[in-house]
């Protein structure tokens, strides 16, 4: 067989690389080696004063130098340290809610690949199990308009929060979109059932003060609101709601309650021994 750019038939192109192929050294355990200055070797101090590295090893006389340790990392030398000169900004909330994004381009390439089925109840279980969120969902999971222009699938979907424009995107091709609010230990239920076999399982819990207002706001399709919620949970959040907790007494309060009785209990006393 000849091909249009070698001039000589395969087979003899073949003969020829072979034959240069045969005269290469093979490679052996005793010709294997590292490239030239690849291992540099090593100085050997403390010979003489003949090799410059003699008697003091090029450390010098006394000292930190000569010493094996060294100053901690930011040590500025007794100075006040770059890290306390800068001014602080900010702070770390630790009551932070960290919610697992989830963008409406990547739900749609889930069910666009068949890992998802459209046809069936969407939540956080299906999310989950899908492998479309991270495996450690902490707070819940919040759906984002991103690529909202590419999503064209019905679905009926909960989740723990969404934003303006996905339910927007949900609700315009027919589909629902609820916010459900779950606590650690109820997204732990929801997502690892099998962890409660055979157990009681707790009772779900309601949102935290700061987040009611939210999952009663139909706006935010809050499954605590009154065109979602059923009407025995909507009457318990109601009646919990409206349950006011009595001001604290303030202090000058208890002082003199605590003057009147200690008054009662002297003239009860004095009564007593008159009477005697």
């Amino acid at each position: 067989m000849v091909y249009g750019h070698l001039s000589e038939p395969m087979s003899v192109v073949s003969e020829k690389v072979a034959s240069i192929l045969y005269r290469l050294p093979r490679v052996r355990l005793n010709n294997i080696a590292d490239l030239p200055g690849a291992k540099k070797k090593a100085i050997r101090v403390g010979r003489g004063p003949g090799s410059r590295r003699g008697k003091t090893c090029g450390r010098g006389h006394k000292g930190q130098g000569q010493r094996s340790t060294g100053p901690r990392v930011g040590f500025e030398g007794g100075q006040t340290p770059f890290y306390l000169r800068i001014p602080k900004h900010g702070f770390r909330n630790k009551f932070r809610r960290e919610y697992e994004p989830l963008n409406l381009s990547k739900l749609q390439l889930w069910i666009d690949s068949g890992r998802i089925d459209p046809d069936m109840p969407i939540n956080m279980y299906t999310l989950h199990h899908a492998g479309i969120v991270s495996r450690h969902v902490k707070h819940g999971v919040k759906l984002l308009g991103g690529g909202s222009e590419w999503f064209q699938s019905k679905v009926n979907i909960e989740v723990s929060q969404a934003s303006k424009t996905a339910i927007e995107s949900v609700e315009r091709q027919g589909g629902s979109i609820v916010c459900a609010h779950y606590n650690r230990l109820g997204l732990r239920v929801l997502l690892k059932p099998e962890k409660f076999e055979g157990r009681l399982i707790p009772r779900r819990a309601l949102p935290s003060n700061k987040l009611l207002p939210y999952y009663m706001d139909y706006v935010n399709r809050g499954y605590l609101s009154e065109e979602l919620a059923d009407p025995e949970t909507r009457e318990r959040v109601l009646d919990i709601t409206s349950r006011k907790k009595l001001p604290r007494r303030p202090k000058s309060w208890r002082s003199m309650e605590t003057t009147d009785s200690q008054t009662r209990k002297s003239n009860t006393l004095q009564g007593i021994e008159t009477s005697v």
